[in-house]
């Protein structure tokens, strides 16, 4: 049975696509820019999942494949989602990217769709909030601080490598 959506709802998320089937969503306030083939530059001894970094607006943001993360294979990308989130240990905002296969799209969601994690992949249980049904689809919450935060991301060390090399300009894009 589709869930009803009611029509009184505001765009209220993003729908995020990271392949086949595997598609999660963040606020709207979280999605802060799409960028179109971005020029991302690897990090050396980073896991398959978090092994590039970018350029934006003067900072290097982790780059992130979910599908890579969950399934353990990459994922082929088209697009990088920049969001926002609070580290709330620390109380400060933080930024990151996320590899998608399409453009987001803008949905309504309320509690009455509240629903449990679908089963596969395994690893939703440790990167997703909440879930809801999305025409009768499980649809994961991200929680942003934690995909972010170490050891999913990369170290401050290899960080420290990409900053150099990139200043230096001996570090090539992907």
């Amino acid at each position: 049975m589709m869930t009803q959506i009611e029509p009184n709802f505001r765009t209220n998320a993003w729908l995020l696509n990271f392949g086949p089937g595997l598609r999660a969503a963040v606020g709207t306030q979280v999605l802060l820019h799409i960028i179109d083939d971005p020029k991302i530059h690897p990090v050396p001894c980073t896991p398959a999942h978090c092994h590039s970094v970018v350029s934006w607006q003067g900072q290097l943001l982790p780059v992130l494949d979910m599908a890579s993360l969950l399934d353990d294979g990459p994922q082929t990308h088209l697009l990088l989602a920049i969001a926002g989130y609070q580290d709330h240990t620390e109380n400060v905002t933080r930024f990151g990217a996320l590899l998608i296969s399409a453009p987001p799209a803008a949905i309504a969601v309320g509690a009455t769709q509240s629903c449990p994690l679908p089963e596969q992949p395994v690893g939703w249980n440790k990167y997703a909030l909440s879930c809801f049904d999305y025409h009768d689809v499980a649809i994961p919450i991200l929680n942003l601080a934690r995909i972010f935060s170490p050891p999913t991301n990369f170290t401050q060390m290899q960080a420290d490598y990409v900053v150099q090399n990139l200043t230096q300009n001996t570090l090539e894009p992907l």
